[in-house]
């Protein structure tokens, strides 16, 4: 079974506020190359049997997709989609939204960003949410590494802060996003020593050399095992990144540098994601 496990949907024109067009018009992101998001997503995420669906709450750089709107969204297609909530910790009533979302809404996991929140990871209110999702057996899909939004402290995104929150939540499954990028080694660091953490190959294939050297990276430190495959859609989608992962090694040429074995690729792309962070299959809901 394939499951992409990082996807988004969203209006930009209504969710996204103006602090966000600012940050995307300066990094020259072209927004109508998404077409309609939400149809788009219907269509080119049939490309896995699964996929994790959320938006993004994030006060701090302006994102301010509703969660109702995704989880009608992933009702469209429920045999194949699974709703994560995103909460942002900065708002007022966070824990009254994460409520919401598991209780009424159907969210069988949670999107963090505190990057884009503006939120430390280890913030007391984080750990509000984390205990939440321990006693609910909710994962928790975290975006680490970089990102074009301005305004936030970067190093709130660094992986190796999320090794203190899996001390103190050694229960907790977790998925550093994007391998933590430009930070994998400190991803792989932190995913090997913790069972339930894990991470995703999501937006990396289009930048070859560096996803090369994070797949090496964890084939010498005997990681892969906790790397799960994700797309990032809009910003690429399910068949694309596929094939992007399966061609990583095309950089190589005639190099003599080591491949990344296939088996290694095969088994991050058909991984059991549902299983290793304990969410339904949809198809048997």
């Amino acid at each position: 079974m394939i499951v992409d496990i990082h996807t988004h949907v969203f209006r930009p024109e209504p969710d996204f506020g103006p602090k966000l067009q600012a940050d995307l018009m300066r990094c020259g992101v072209d927004q109508t190359v998404w077409g309609n998001v939400e149809e788009r997503h219907l269509e080119t995420t049939r490309a896995a049997d699964v996929a994790i669906v959320f938006g993004l709450r994030a006060s701090a750089t302006d994102w301010n997709i509703p969660n109702e709107n995704v989880a009608a969204h992933v009702s469209r297609a429920a045999d194949r989609l699974l709703f994560f909530a995103s909460i942002d910790p900065a708002e007022p009533e966070f824990m009254d939204e994460l409520e919401k979302c598991h209780q009424q809404l159907g969210a069988v996991g949670v999107k963090l960003a505190p990057l884009y929140q503006g939120v430390h990871p280890a913030d007391p209110r984080c750990y509000e949410i984390y205990r939440y999702c321990v006693k609910h057996g909710l994962p928790i899909l975290f975006h680490t590494g970089t990102s074009f939004v301005s305004g936030v402290p970067l190093d709130y995104s660094r992986p190796v802060h999320f090794d203190a929150v899996a001390v103190d939540f050694p229960d907790l499954r977790m998925v550093l996003a994007h391998l933590g990028h430009p930070w994998e080694g400190e991803t792989i660091a932190v995913v090997r020593r913790h069972a339930n953490v894990y991470a995703d190959v999501s937006a990396l294939y289009y930048r070859p050399w560096q996803f090369y050297n994070s797949m090496r990276l964890l084939v010498e430190y005997k990681a892969e095992k906790k790397v799960l495959f994700g797309s990032d859609f809009p910003f690429t989608t399910t068949a694309d990144s596929l094939k992007g992962v399966r061609e990583v090694n095309t950089i190589l040429a005639n190099s003599g540098l080591p491949a990344i074995p296939p088996d290694v690729i095969e088994n991050i792309i058909h991984r059991n994601t549902l299983e290793l962070l304990g969410l339904p299959n949809p198809k048997l809901l």
